[in-house]
């Protein structure tokens, strides 16, 4: 059955993942039967000044971009940089490890079928 989440529940409570890139975890659920292996993590993210982050995934999702530009680049395909804009979808493969470089004032959401060992988001970042 769909939930409705009112805006002040996601955007409420900002968390700084990354210097100057933020999640919202009033969004993150873990609603999942016992015998789950896995479970949808959602994520509401923001950057009011640009970063640069590595990020490895533990499972396949999606990104959807609603404000900005970003560019990243798969480390399975060094030197090609893809540059996304807002109304971009963005599908990441399992075990993938992607450098984004995202510009100022990037917003949008994202989902992905994880473990149920991985919690939140942070779990993904990979010091560089």
């Amino acid at each position: 059955m769909p939930k409705h989440i009112p805006k002040d529940q996601y955007s409420a409570n900002p968390y700084e993942i990354v210097p100057n890139g933020y999640i919202h975890p009033d969004i993150e659920h873990h609603d999942h039967a016992e015998e789950e292996a896995h479970y949808l993590l959602p994520a509401v993210f923001s950057s009011d000044k640009g970063l640069s982050v590595k990020g490895k995934y533990p499972g396949p999702g999606v990104y959807y971009i609603t404000d900005g530009e970003l560019h990243f680049e798969d480390s399975a395909n060094p030197g090609s940089v893809t540059v996304v804009k807002a109304g971009s979808v963005v599908h990441i493969e399992e075990g993938a490890v992607i450098h984004w470089k995202v510009g100022p004032g990037v917003k949008g959401f994202a989902v992905f079928n994880v473990p149920v060992s991985v919690k939140s988001f942070d779990e993904f970042v990979v010091p560089e």
